[in-house]
């Protein structure tokens, strides 16, 4: 019997573990610090999110041919439109976007803006007192009924009460081209005789209460738009005196007595002709219509009337006149200066 073959034991090593990487601590975030991160990116997407629901207008707003007739004046604004609404109503619609927002937001702050500013740079002296008081009416009437008219439009009380709304606007418009214009008017005819002088400013009060006459009862928007012609044209007559060195005035303030009328006339002849929404019915209704450009570009021109102003009261203050007109050399370097800061 042959003895039992004892097999050699083969030892099998176990399998080498590579080692496993340390951790860096650059890559852990503690807690505190995640929970911190995570909090800001949740308030930036609920940020806007809040946005997008502001700037996104409402799914219940109307269509042009859904408006009453006194509400259908831009037959090439198609949408957008707020329903008739109370006072409450109208006053919530400065929280959401609609084919008014832009008009209400462009004259609503200029009077925050100009009230906060504009009262410190006029000299409030006796002299210059009136036409200082007349500028500040002057800069801010228009945007105060233009505000109103525009954010309560759509007053569910009828058409009598969009009229006098209407009126409204129309009578801060006239402050501006009467009261706002007279500092420009004075300083023109300030060197010239009493007799001629007060000829033409009483010339002026005069066609500016026509221009009031017409505008309160312009029965179309052409009307509306013609009723300050002639207020308008003299202004154009004595800018061209300025430019002859036949009227006063400061020198530097040329260029923006000239802006303050062309560019609200080309803003009017833009809003007239309904350019560009004409070109592209729909396609402009909340932002960029002519409505829209036209009231950016009324604020430029009351931004000119502004520097004008302020430069001619200036130079009255100064000025010796020699003759018809004034021969005054100024001190440019001041004029340009803190008090035209607006």
């Amino acid at each position: 019997m042959e003895p039992p073959t004892i097999e050699p034991q083969v030892s099998i090593d176990p399998p080498l573990l590579e080692p496993t990487p340390l951790l860096s601590t650059e890559n852990i975030v503690p807690p505190s610090d995640a929970t911190e991160a995570q909090s800001n990116g949740g308030s930036s997407s609920t940020m806007l999110k809040q946005v997008h629901r502001l700037l996104t207008p409402p799914a219940d707003l109307l269509e042009w041919k859904d408006m009453p007739q006194h509400l259908q004046f831009n037959p090439y604004v198609l949408t957008g439109y707020r329903p008739l609404q109370g006072v409450k109503g109208c006053l919530s619609s400065l929280f959401y976007v609609h084919n008014e927002t832009i008009n209400i937001l462009t004259h609503g702050i200029p009077i925050v803006y100009i009230l906060a500013t504009v009262p410190a740079m006029m000299p409030w002296e006796k002299d210059y007192r009136f036409l200082s008081w007349c500028h500040l009416v002057g800069s801010v009437a228009p945007w105060c009924g233009s505000f109103v008219y525009h954010l309560f439009m759509n007053l569910e009380c009828g058409e009598g009460i969009y009229y006098r709304l209407l009126q409204l606007d129309m009578l801060g418009i006239w402050i501006s081209q009467s009261f706002g214009a007279l500092p420009m008017v004075t300083a023109t005819v300030f060197c010239w005789n009493t007799p001629l002088k007060w000829l033409f400013i009483i010339s002026y009060s005069l066609l500016c209460i026509w221009g009031l006459f017409k505008a309160m009862t312009a029965s179309s928007p052409w009307q509306r738009r013609l009723c300050f012609l002639l207020p308008f044209s003299m202004r154009i007559i004595l800018t061209l005196l300025r430019i002859s060195n036949m009227g006063g005035g400061n020198p530097t303030s040329l260029t923006h007595v000239f802006l303050q009328d062309a560019v609200s006339a080309v803003g009017g002849i833009i809003g007239a002709m309904h350019i560009p929404e004409k070109w592209f019915p729909g396609s402009v209704d909340i932002y960029l219509n002519s409505h829209n450009i036209m009231h950016v570009l009324v604020v430029v021109a009351v931004y000119s009337m502004h520097q004008a102003t302020v430069r001619d009261i200036e130079w009255m203050q100064r000025s010796e006149c020699n003759g018809l007109s004034s021969n005054t050399t100024l001190n440019i370097d001041h004029v340009n200066g803190s008090h035209l800061e607006l």
